[in-house]
């Protein structure tokens, strides 16, 4: 079902359009991960790693419901934001514990 979605955004926007927007790159990922690792999982392959990467992609399929709801939206990219400001600031203070 969600490659459909993806192959009809794509087909109806075209390349351009659809790798502006991330969502639709990240929807790739995830609606090939969840497909690829469903497929090994049914054919038989089992594993720590597999079964990680299935949970990993199932549960990133529910991000997509923040695409859908823009105050969702916001929030999901401003934790990006300040998550990415953090880092820093934290290996700072990491840092300088150290002396």
């Amino acid at each position: 079902m969600y490659v459909v979605d993806i192959l009809v955004r794509f087909y109806g926007l075209g390349w351009r359009s659809f790798r502006a927007n991330g969502w639709n790159i990240f929807d790739v990922v995830v609606a090939t991960g969840s497909l690829l690792t469903t497929v090994l999982v049914r054919v038989g392959a089992n594993g720590y790693t597999i079964d990680q990467l299935q949970k990993l992609f199932l549960v990133s399929i529910a991000f997509k419901l923040v695409q859908r709801m823009n105050n969702l939206n916001k929030l999901f990219k401003t934790a990006v934001y300040v998550a990415i400001l953090f880092v820093p600031l934290l290996l700072l203070l990491t840092r300088t514990s150290d002396r």
